[in-house]
Order: C-alpha cells, then structure tokens, then sequence
C-alpha cells in the first residue's frame, strides 16, 4: 500500500505576508522592494506571486500605512 505525502505548508497569501512582515514600521519609514520581495522568497516560498505582483502589493500596503518606497529591485 501507497502512502501519498503531501507537503505541509503554510496557508496565506502575499498581501497577509507582507503585512505581517510590514506591522512593525512606523509611520514616514522607508520599505526597500528588495528587501521585502527577499523575505517573501525566504519566508514564505510557497507563495506563487511574481515580483511584479509582489510589487504591487508592497507598495498598496505602503500607502495604507504611510510608509515611504525605496525602488531598488533592480538593483
């Protein structure tokens, strides 16, 4: 008999991710792109979002919390 194994991971998506990573900082901070798309990709590999979308959202959580953008993904 075949015992299939599923992989456990965590449930969520990149915008609760990258609010959760994001709750700490205060109002009139700076989010480096590069660094948050960085711990998306350690921390929670599962997600399936590109950098754009990854992106998109850091900067949609930036302006919910009045949080400066540094662009430097490309860097």
């Amino acid at each position: 008999m075949s015992i299939a194994r599923w992989a456990i991971r965590p449930v969520g998506t990149a915008k609760a991710f990258l609010a959760e990573e994001l709750r700490s900082a205060r109002y009139g901070d700076i989010v480096s792109v590069k660094a948050a798309i960085e711990a998306a990709r350690r921390d929670a590999p599962y997600l399936q979002d590109t950098d754009d979308e990854l992106m998109e959202t850091i900067i949609e959580l930036a302006r919910e919390l009045g949080l400066a953008v540094l662009f430097d993904s490309r860097d």
